[in-house]
């Protein structure tokens, strides 16, 4: 879940933000205590039931931050409230990690509710930290906006709600699953266009259509009759399962005589698109069943250093579905290593080694192992095997010179960490500066994109026995073709007979009603004189416009975990689309008549 503004509805600094955030502590009461709680206790019971293994200490270390949260939970004075968010915090960091999203997401829910209590001080705090214990998450600033439009501070509203439309594109995750979703919307409203733009010419051609077919059947049939007959023959579609789309699609063949060489294009673009649809949406799916597999979402959630209930158990069910993956043995081997599991990480690291000699970065880390276990000759030589392997790596240099210096052997120190400043003086000094005994690498959440591409190889091969038959896989090329072919071949047959010229009676009209009937009928004068593109594109704008509240169910729902207010989108939409009337009225038309 996502979490509010950095200090509530009102802007404020990284200062403010941690002044408040002692009394936010106290805060998040009921809500937040069980939340990490649970989200605690889930990793810490993971010995019977995660994948990944986790050792006495680190299960006692996750239970402790579970009693951090039961602490904060009773805890009344903003100062010792304080000292528990510290506590949970830096036990977050411990483990090389910097959010507790459950928490936050709790201290979100807590804020709001608060606020529409008109208790504004506390709903702030909760934002605080929220936003102290999972930075910069488009939720919090939702939350914010929810917590100033209550407070009547509207124009602070909007505000907060254009910074979570920004952070969320700045969410990797926000941003993949929003870009996903706008591409599932743009097709629908593709589609729509094309059915609009299809209907459009049956409202202007449709009535030539008809006479053509009674012309027909009027030789052997009385007129009244021929005429009911026709009328059957354009709506039988919709008898069918999917009827109008089938009735849509129909009408598309049928007009192909009526239409000019734009409107020509425009219908086989329609074909081509419709064909195209399922190939497209199965190629989405499959991307997304890799972005929101468990794994995939712990790997995401190690990327971005956020620390969930399930988190261990999830990376333990990636294990197992890429056994044989050097990359992801790579990163359980890191993990094991910040949670302090070296002789874990171990085991890994040097399983990788035996795939990868030249894998400089767990050379690096596995030198760490022995450096740390004292056995300074073995971290020597894993240290002068990174160097070799990557001599710009100011890492194994620096981490060689340590090992040497604890060796009591000095002047090999010193000339690695003169190399060591030659590469990088700059990090060598932050090194030194703080105290880095040894420094690991940790390359195996920098594989991410690797593991991702053997995931999504894993998880199609495993769904390889669901895969459609060839008829399915051939459909998308019978809808793009095949009435392509029937529309030809129908007019080819209807060709010598002639058509009946349609009407121009809206584009051509005089009386004064006409202007206002084609400002708010778009697509139907650039119908009447054939001019296929603007009239298809007439049709789109103000789609897109009107489905822009609707954008979120007709894409995907992205995981904000506290949700933007509906009010933007439609403000959107109606501002658009008088925009929009009003340029057809002054520019559009005026171009047209």
């Amino acid at each position: 879940m996502s979490r509010s503004g950095a200090s509530g509805p009102r802007p404020a600094s990284r200062r403010r933000i941690l002044r408040v955030a002692p009394r936010a502590a106290v805060a998040l009461l009921a809500f937040a205590g069980p939340t990490l709680a649970a989200s605690a206790a889930a990793a810490q019971s993971a010995g019977a039931r995660t994948r990944l293994d986790l050792t006495p200490p680190v299960l006692q270390m996750l239970h402790q931050m579970q009693d951090q949260a039961v602490q904060l939970l009773v805890q009344t004075d903003p100062d010792r409230a304080a000292a528990r968010v510290s506590d949970l915090l830096e036990s977050v960091h411990q483990v090389g990690l910097a959010r507790l999203p459950d928490l936050a997401r709790a201290a979100r829910v807590r804020a709001v509710d608060r606020a529409r209590n008109e208790d504004f001080d506390l709903a702030n705090q909760a934002l605080a930290a929220a936003e102290l214990l999972d930075p910069e998450r488009p939720a919090n600033s939702f939350a914010a906006a929810s917590v100033s439009r209550l407070e009547g501070r509207y124009l602070a509203s909007w505000g907060w709600t254009l910074r979570g439309f920004v952070r969320t594109f700045r969410w990797p995750f926000g941003r993949y699953l929003l870009l996903e979703g706008a591409l599932l919307w743009f097709l629908w409203v593709l589609l729509v266009a094309a059915g609009l733009f299809v209907a459009v010419q049956m409202a202007t051609k449709g009535g030539a259509l008809v006479k053509d077919l009674a012309a027909r059947l009027g030789g052997r049939l009385p007129a009244a009759v021929a005429f009911a007959l026709s009328l059957v023959l354009l709506l039988w579609p919709l008898a069918l399962p999917s009827g109008f789309a089938w009735l849509i699609l129909y009408w598309s063949i049928l007009l192909w005589g009526y239409g000019s060489a734009s409107e020509r294009v425009v219908l086989i673009c329609a074909w081509l698109l419709l064909g195209a649809v399922p190939v497209l949406l199965a190629q989405q799916r499959q991307r997304l069943d890799v972005a929101l597999s468990q794994p995939a979402m712990a790997l995401g959630s190690l990327e971005g250093g956020e620390l969930y209930g399930d988190l261990f158990n999830d990376l333990g069910l990636l294990r197992e579905l890429l056994p044989e993956s050097v990359a992801v043995r790579q990163l359980v081997a890191d993990v094991h290593r910040r949670l302090g599991q070296w002789d874990l990480a171990r085991a890994n690291y040097q399983a990788v080694v035996k795939e990868e000699p030249g894998n400089s970065a767990v050379l690096i880390d596995l030198g760490a192992y022995y450096f740390f276990r004292r056995d300074y000759a073995q971290a020597i030589e894993q240290f002068k095997a990174a160097a070799e392997v990557d001599p710009g790596s100011a890492v194994a240099q620096y981490d060689l010179s340590q090992a040497y210096r604890e060796s009591y052997r000095f002047e090999e120190a010193d000339l690695a960490d003169q190399r060591a400043r030659g590469i990088d003086q700059q990090r060598v000094e932050s090194w030194v500066q703080g105290s880095e005994r040894v420094v690991a690498v940790g390359g195996g959440i920098l594989r991410a994109g690797e593991i991702r591409r053997e995931l999504a190889a894993r998880l199609r091969a495993t769904s390889s026995a669901t895969r459609e038959g060839t008829l399915d896989r051939f459909a998308p090329i019978a809808l793009a073709l095949g009435p392509l072919i029937l529309a030809v071949v129908l007019h080819s047959l209807r060709r010598r007979r002639g058509y009946t010229e349609a009407p121009l009676d809206l584009k051509l009209g005089s009386r004064a009603g006409h202007r206002w009937l084609r400002v708010f009928l778009p697509g139907f004068p650039s119908a009447e004189v054939g001019d296929g593109g603007r009239g298809f594109f007439a049709l789109l704008m103000p789609l897109v416009l009107a489905s822009i509240p609707f954008a979120s169910r007709l894409g995907y729902r992205i995981p904000w975990g506290y949700e933007p207010g509906p009010g933007a989108g439609w403000i959107v939409a109606l501002v658009g689309l008088a925009a929009y009337f009003a340029a057809r009225y002054r520019w559009d038309l005026a171009h047209e008549v």
